[in-house]
């Protein structure tokens, strides 16, 4: 790398210099100038904590040192194709900054969608509700449903202890009240006889067969324990059904991200588990079948 800002030492050099630096080092990389110019005004608003409008009116402003001393880092770090929001160590979901690491999987847009059907079909009232997120991982969906809802109390459980450390982190960062966490293989770890209101989880779901078409970043930095799944992807899910009708209450609702091919096979696995339920697919933006829903007793 042609590092113009010295051995890491502090530099006097404005965001426009910057910025025109790591462009060019990334593209001289190889990397798709567009993606690459995105995933640096990522770092740079990110950095400076603001908006992409205020960015642009302050381009010819000095870099604070703290940043150019660790800006050739991240370059070097995306060139290596280490996600923008691992360099930053925050990622941003549903208007809040959850902070992340390669303990846990970066939440998505997509994901937003998932939450947003969470909270509409959440009706007016006084009292408490349970919610159960299996597989938090940085905490960001259960986390983010009790901010929007003070009447919400949540568990969030996931098979890593590595993964639960940043979720209550980010649930200290955020000021997240009602909610506590549990180590846990699915139920393995919950009473029998625990029930809640409201059921969601987004867990590993990918074919391992399927991982020579995904992102080199996502292969080499996100953990497999949270993308990958037996049967075609289709494990955890078979696992939360056989114990999904016993932990959801009479008038409950669980809510499922999937693959946007496995629709039909995850529809009929939640009816058979839950007989008494209605159990409804739903599209996301670009019209792919991304989440489901099972709804006891049409509540």
């Amino acid at each position: 790398m042609n590092n113009n800002f010295g051995n890491a030492l502090p530099v006097k050099i404005s965001i426009l210099e910057a910025r025109k630096w790591a462009l060019s080092e990334l593209t001289a990389a190889g990397l798709d100038k567009n993606e690459s110019a995105d995933n640096i005004d990522f770092l740079l608003t990110g950095a400076l904590n603001i908006n992409y409008g205020m960015l642009h009116a302050n381009i010819t402003r000095m870099l604070p040192e703290n940043i150019s001393q660790v800006w050739p880092q991240w370059i070097a770090g995306l060139i290596n194709r280490r996600p923008p929001q691992y360099l930053l160590g925050l990622a941003p979901f549903y208007g809040h900054e959850f902070m992340v690491d390669e303990r846990v999987l970066i939440p998505r847009p997509e994901t937003e969608q998932l939450v947003e059907w969470i909270l509409k079909d959440l009706k007016p009232g006084t009292e408490a509700l349970k919610v159960l997120d299996i597989g938090t991982g940085s905490g960001a969906i259960i986390e983010t449903l009790l901010l929007a809802n003070s009447r919400l109390q949540g568990l969030a459980l996931d098979i890593s202890e590595a993964a639960l450390s940043v979720a209550e982190h980010n649930a200290q960062r955020l000021n997240v009240a009602n909610i506590s966490f549990i180590q846990s293989d699915v139920w393995q770890n919950l009473d029998q006889q625990t029930q809640f209101d409201i059921i969601v989880a987004n867990p590993p779901y990918i074919d391992i067969s399927q991982q020579d078409k995904m992102d080199q970043s996502v292969k080499d930095y996100e953990p497999d324990l949270a993308l990958y799944a037996d049967n075609q992807g289709l494990a955890i899910y078979q696992t939360i059904a056989q114990d999904l009708g016993q932990h959801l209450t009479t008038n409950g609702r669980a809510y499922f991200e999937i693959g946007y091919d496995q629709g039909p096979a995850l529809v009929e696995l939640f009816q058979a588990a839950v007989p008494d339920a209605k159990v409804t697919l739903k599209q996301d933006f670009a019209g792919l079948d991304r989440m489901i829903r099972v709804r006891r007793h049409g509540n």
